[in-house]
């Protein structure tokens, strides 16, 4: 797969499986993650270790952030590995993302998808969801309910 070509593959629309995974903190910053694939029910070891390859080579650094927090969401497919890693800005309103590129067979190190290539139709159910609980717990209320938005997650067949 080349930078070039993504979303160039002709694919057949059919619901995938997307999981919520175990939170974890990577320095200062707590990720929720998600994973999707078009291959299996669950996606094995190397992908999740490629994910967290594509969190450490995104979150800036947590100092002057109020609420460091973040997700990504990784997505298995039969060219490779797509990964979002998306935080909040200080004002809680602006979201960021970067999105990474991996190649089969071997997963090695991430590469940027190019700038206009941002997330596909089922990454975006999961960004979707984080933006509603981001608002819903965080934004919203007059003092944010972290727990909440933590245990706030969207899993099934999409």
């Amino acid at each position: 797969m080349s930078t070039n070509a993504v979303g160039a593959r002709p694919t057949q629309y059919a619901q995938r499986s997307l999981t919520a995974q175990s939170i974890e903190r990577y320095q200062e910053w707590t990720v929720k993650r998600y994973a999707v694939s078009a291959l299996a029910p669950e996606p094995g070891p190397e992908v999740h270790e490629f994910a967290r390859a594509a969190v450490a080579l995104s979150l800036p650094s947590a100092e002057g952030t109020a609420l460091p927090y973040a997700f990504s969401v990784v997505h298995e497919d039969e060219d490779g590995c797509y990964v979002v890693v998306g935080w909040w800005s200080p004002n809680r309103l602006i979201l960021h993302t970067r999105t990474w590129l991996g190649e089969w067979p071997q997963l090695s190190a991430p590469t940027e998808a190019p700038a206009d290539a941002t997330a596909c139709i089922w990454e975006m159910v999961a960004i979707g969801h984080e933006r509603d609980a981001w608002v819903r717990y965080v934004v919203r209320p007059a003092e944010p309910d972290l727990e909440a938005y933590l245990g706030s997650t969207i899993s099934g067949q999409f």
